[in-house]
């Protein structure tokens, strides 16, 4: 594969995490400094922390940032009014707008209706499931090192979609450095992080490659290394031949690690979101787990 499109896949598939994961700023997050383990990519967003619709008329500010979100996609038929969620928490170098809406269809309608609209548009899609509950559709600008994506997250009996747009690359570039203190196994290539700030926590956002492994087989290769560094792991679920979840956990930082087979067949890709209290009790936290 070459260099764009691989980035490309690196890209959107962080930007995903970012924005679903741990990309709620702003909105109640206070729950994920409890000493409550974080659900799965499906149950991640608890009913108190999912954004609020605001009536009413929105400041240029609003509607600057949600041009700036929606502009690379049409309005989906059956949504509600899109709403502000974010913009550029990524950091300077990564100045990303994100808008959301819910509609009452299934993620899986939703990301084929982006999909059709893409594919008819002549642009190149990429995009992956998590299972029936969650996934992104969208596609990369390689003039402008964009990225335009709709990411689907199933969320009490409606789905919640994240219409986000923004120029990562540079950031991942970049390459910021991988902190010591999160067990990541010699093999990983290309290991890749995002680091921004929630209201009353930390999150980190980790992506790599496994190259030549399976997903049982990388997942057994991150609860050892996780383990042998003093972590709690507890797998969600029996490591399948395409997807495995792990739940991780030492002091004042928890995460879910995500392991999926690679496109390619060959190789197992790694995502690893992890949140750090910024309340953490003395002896908690990154400087505690190196």
């Amino acid at each position: 594969m070459s260099r764009v499109p691989r980035l490309a896949v690196r890209v959107l598939s962080l930007l995903f995490s970012a924005v679903v994961v741990g990309g709620l700023v702003g909105f109640g997050w206070g729950r994920l400094a409890e000493e409550v383990a974080p659900a799965p990519v499906e149950r991640v967003v608890p009913d108190e922390a999912r954004p609020v619709a605001r009536r009413g008329a929105r400041t240029p500010e609003e509607e600057a940032v949600l041009e700036r979100a929606l502009s690379a996609f049409p309005p989906y038929p059956r949504g509600s009014r899109p709403e502000v969620l974010a913009a550029d928490y990524l950091g300077p170098d990564a100045p990303v707008a994100v808008a959301w809406f819910s509609t009452e269809d299934a993620p899986d309608q939703v990301l084929s209706h982006y999909r059709d609209t893409l594919l008819e548009a002549g642009l190149p899609v990429l995009g992956e499931r998590h299972g029936e509950y969650a996934g992104y559709v969208g596609y990369w600008s390689p003039a402008a090192e964009a990225v335009h994506l709709v990411s689907v997250l199933a969320q009490g009996g409606e789905t919640l979609v994240f219409i986000s747009s923004g120029q990562v690359a540079p950031l991942l570039e970049g390459a910021p450095e991988v902190p010591g203190w999160i067990p990541l196994p010699e093999e990983t290539e290309e290991p890749t992080v995002l680091t921004f700030q929630m209201e009353g926590a930390t999150q980190y956002t980790l992506s790599g490659r496994l190259a030549g492994m399976s997903v049982p087989g990388a997942a057994e290769l991150l609860q050892r290394t996780f383990e042998g560094r003093g972590w709690s792991v507890q797998p969600l679920q029996e490591p399948g031949e395409l997807a495995a979840e792990l739940e991780v956990h030492r002091g004042g930082v928890r995460g879910l690690v995500m392991v999926r087979q690679a496109p390619s067949l060959l190789d197992a890709e790694v995502y690893l979101s992890l949140t750090e209290r910024m309340r953490a009790p003395a002896g908690h936290g990154p400087e505690a787990v190196r």
